[in-house]
């Protein structure tokens, strides 16, 4: 809801009906704001409001958000993730091309199963360490547990750290529960991959899942919820590390990111 009520004080602001922080807090001057535009029932809630211009700004703006009833769906949040993104960067955004992504490797991350793999990591289930989380973690397929560290690879163990640490001071931890971004859905599992014949990454404590529920293995990015642009700084947080997502890569199982490269 933050993010939201911050686009709408932007909007509101070009358009000279506010001159207030751009703070996400729907008080008294954002909701005088949207009172004077023609079509805003002052009376509805505050969220429905929000949702109304939401609505609006994204029709008039070219980007389909289906009527304007102040009602969220799924329409109207794929209509904001657009709008957000022309508000705040000034052009639509760009058409996705995933074989044109580049990942820097800066920690000089191997190949996945290649000779260089092997000898980097050693064998699985082995040089694992325990890694304290910077915010607190629930795991996804049980919220009422709550999740303090992990365990992982002790080569991998500082790079984790900066990455959620970063995640942290960007998102702040509102954010992070709203994104479900400490939904954690497990490290190191001495498995095999899924339906596989493979040793999965996360048997060398190398590979990270979140979210589960809303990124299913098979679901592409028109509907797994870490392919909206809510995420990129996400995405721009583990990508510095070298870190790949199979999603952003390759289009599936969008919860799980690994400190190992794919073949080419």
């Amino acid at each position: 809801m933050k993010r939201r009520v911050r686009i709408v004080q932007q909007i509101l602001q070009e358009k000279g009906f506010y001159n207030g922080a751009i703070d996400g807090i729907a008080g008294p001057v954002t909701m005088h704001g949207l009172a004077q535009i023609e079509g805003i029932d002052s009376r509805l809630p505050k969220t429905r409001q929000v949702t109304t211009f939401i609505q609006m700004e994204a029709n008039e703006r070219g980007i389909d958000a289906g009527p304007v009833d102040g009602l969220w769906g799924p329409q109207t949040n794929a209509a904001f993730d657009e709008l957000a993104y022309l508000v705040e960067n000034g052009v639509r955004q760009p058409p996705w091309r995933p074989d044109e992504m580049t990942v820097s490797n800066p920690n000089g991350w191997p190949v996945q199963y290649s000779p260089a793999f092997y000898e980097f990591y050693g064998d699985r289930d082995s040089q694992l360490t325990m890694l304290n989380f910077p915010y607190e973690m629930r795991l996804s397929w049980d919220l009422r547990q709550k999740c303090r560290r992990t365990q992982c690879h002790e080569r991998v163990a500082d790079s984790l750290g900066r990455i959620l640490q970063n995640v942290k001071e960007i998102y702040g931890e509102e954010d992070i529960k709203q994104l479900h971004l400490d939904h954690f859905s497990g490290c190191f599992n001495n498995r095999l991959m899924r339906n596989g014949t493979s040793w999965s990454m996360h048997s060398w404590g190398i590979a990270l899942d979140f979210d589960h529920k809303r990124n299913a293995l098979r679901w592409g990015r028109e509907r797994a919820a870490f392919a909206h642009p809510d995420y990129n700084d996400w995405w721009k947080c583990w990508e510095e590390e070298g870190w790949i997502s199979l999603g952003r890569k390759r289009n599936f199982d969008w919860m799980h990111v690994q400190a190992a490269r794919l073949p080419e």
